[in-house]
């Protein structure tokens, strides 16, 4: 038992003088990159905020902000507009526009539109157009005559008309029939009923109306109605004159 425990003692220490000698060197060297990464990150931390930030901003403020100041103002405001557009290249483009490019234009619109276009559209309306036009014309007349005009006058001929004429010859015979059957059974017994029975007791009526009714209502008018009126008259007359 205690060869045992020496022995073991005696492997544990090998064991770390291995490990000391293996990974200690590797351990220090991890820790010493790690050292170098944390300084190399502050040092570039620090230059960056105490060196790096105010000199962009100083170079912002006071180089890139002017520059660009004098550029917009100065260069292209008015060497480059004013100067170099306005008196240079203004009156160069408008003379090569209007003794150039203007007569150059006119010159191959006039040659394009004689030599080109204008015998060109003459031989496509002459030659493409025009036939093109009255094949299309010839096509639809044909198609109009053959699919509707035709069809609509046989329709006419040999249906609508035979069946207008029967028709009309059923409404004809329909009509006198009930012309007959109205005069038989309506006219007639209308005609007999007034000639006998409606006109006497109307002339009847008339007669006793003229003979009992007229002479109370003419009396009554002419002896009590009309003086009445005319006392009245008077009496308003006086009371509140004319």
């Amino acid at each position: 038992m205690a060869r045992t425990g020496a022995a073991a003692t005696a492997g544990r220490w090998a064991a770390r003088g291995i490990a000391v000698v293996l990974l200690v060197p590797f351990r220090l060297l991890w820790e010493l990159l790690k050292l170098t990464g944390r300084l190399l990150l502050i040092g570039m931390v620090f230059t960056g905020r105490k060196l790096l930030v105010p000199g962009a901003r100083f170079v912002h403020r006071w180089i890139l902000v002017p520059g660009w100041a004098f550029f917009r103002d100065f260069l292209w405001g008015w060497l480059l507009r004013t100067v170099l557009w306005g008196i240079i290249l203004t009156p160069v483009l408008a003379f090569l526009l209007d003794q150039i490019l203007k007569p150059l234009q006119r010159a191959v619109e006039r040659y394009l539109w004689r030599r080109v276009l204008k015998p060109l559209g003459q031989l496509t309306w002459k030659h493409v157009v025009r036939p093109t036009a009255r094949v299309l014309i010839w096509v639809c007349w044909t198609l109009v005559v053959n699919l509707v005009i035709r069809p609509l006058a046989a329709l006419w001929k040999w249906v609508l008309k035979p069946l207008w004429r029967a028709f009309r010859r059923v409404l004809t015979f329909g009509w006198r029939v009930a012309t007959v059957i109205v005069g038989a059974v309506v006219v007639v017994p209308s005609r007999f009923v007034y000639r006998f029975a409606l006109k006497p007791v109307l002339v009847g009526v008339a007669v006793v109306w003229t003979a009992v009714v007229v002479p109370p209502f003419r009396w009554t008018y002419r002896r009590v109605l009309l003086p009445m009126n005319r006392f009245v008259a008077d009496a308003m007359g006086a009371v509140f004159g004319r």
